[in-house]
């Protein structure tokens, strides 16, 4: 069939037809499958399991290969969930769901409701009626973790672990909630990729807890010269992790820093929380502000932090005109890609 010629029912006719054919090989795949199962036939190949060989037989994902296995094995106990996916009534999607949930005797309900629901819907009722056991979940507590590791020189961190649902789910929602609010990358005016900006959801959330009256508590080693120039000195967090001068002066804004102060190897000094912004004075600004990212065309109104106009570092003082509401996306770029702000801050 020359598919640029057909009629619209043509093509309709034909996707009906072929999804047929697709049915029906799969439902004879899951035969063999079981067959297979009862024969443990895979065991000669050497394989470790059914899905093993599967995925191999089949040269499939692995996951592919593990919902063909299940399937296979529950349709033995489900002769019309199977006549139905062999005609082509049903995917292997929506017969995997429904043979999750499904008994002999109440398979032919469950086929028919399923027939209007999509398969979002579907696969929630399969979850939602097969419910989780506490044994379940006390074992996908006891796998929680989070595996953090340093490059040499400490510039970098790679992380990487797992969360049981109901803490995973508040973790997701809350990266999903902070996405929303990253505006575009302000020197191309272009969003970042998501993965990127995703990693800068998870910096604000460790840097703030959205509360205006909490900051940061950051343990900065510095050169002094670190603190009042870009080039001169140099900074570590708690002394072991490098950082730029810039953004050492830039958690230096809102956060309460007790700086270090060094000179070569020899210690001459430790600073006051002299920088720290109190309450009331942080509800100043927020209201000057009106509460929202004074950087031109931002409209972000969460996870904002005060920054000192005049860098805290070269004498500017902790008062409401030497303050103002940025995001944190773009206090990193005042700080740290050479942006600067001009004018009082109540002009912004």
């Amino acid at each position: 069939m020359d598919w640029e010629r057909a009629t619209a029912d043509q093509i309709d006719e034909a996707f009906d037809h072929f999804l047929g054919l697709a049915g029906a090989a799969l439902a004879r795949v899951c035969d063999l499958i079981a067959e297979v199962d009862r024969r443990q036939a895979w065991m000669t190949d050497g394989a470790a399991n059914l899905t093993d060989w599967v995925s191999a037989k089949l040269r499939v994902r692995h996951s592919t290969a593990r919902q063909l296995v299940s399937v296979a094995r529950r349709l033995i106990d489900l002769p019309m969930v199977r006549k139905r996916l062999a005609s082509g009534e049903l995917s292997l999607d929506q017969a995997d769901a429904i043979s999750r949930m499904a008994t002999p005797e109440t398979e032919r309900g469950l086929i028919e409701e399923a027939m209007g629901l999509t398969n979002a819907a579907l696969d929630r009722r399969a979850r939602t009626d097969l419910g989780v056991s506490m044994e379940k979940a006390k074992s996908v507590w006891e796998r929680r973790k989070l595996v953090r590791q340093w490059n040499l020189d400490e510039s970098e961190l790679r992380f990487n672990g797992r969360l049981p649902g109901a803490e995973a789910r508040m973790f997701d929602q809350a990266i999903d909630d902070r996405l929303a609010d990253v505006p575009p990358n302000p020197e191309t005016g272009l969003f970042d990729p998501l993965p990127t900006r995703a990693a800068d959801a998870l910096t604000e959330l460790a840097a703030t807890s959205g509360d205006n009256d909490r900051s940061s508590d950051v343990m900065v080693f510095a050169d002094f010269d670190a603190l009042l120039t870009e080039d001169d000195g140099g900074a570590a967090l708690d002394n072991t992790a490098p950082i730029p001068n810039e953004t050492a002066q830039r958690l230096g804004c809102d956060a309460a820093v007790r700086a270090v102060i060094a000179e070569g190897r020899q210690v001459i000094g430790i600073g006051r929380k002299r920088r720290k912004i109190p309450g009331w004075l942080r509800r100043l600004v927020y209201a000057r502000d009106g509460g929202m990212c004074q950087l031109p065309g931002c409209r972000n109104t969460r996870w904002l932090q005060n920054h000192h106009i005049q860098s805290w570092a070269h004498g500017g003082p902790t008062d409401l005109d030497n303050l103002i509401l940025l995001c944190g996306f773009h206090h990193r770029h005042v700080h740290e890609h050479g942006w600067h702000i001009t004018g009082p801050p109540e002009a912004r």
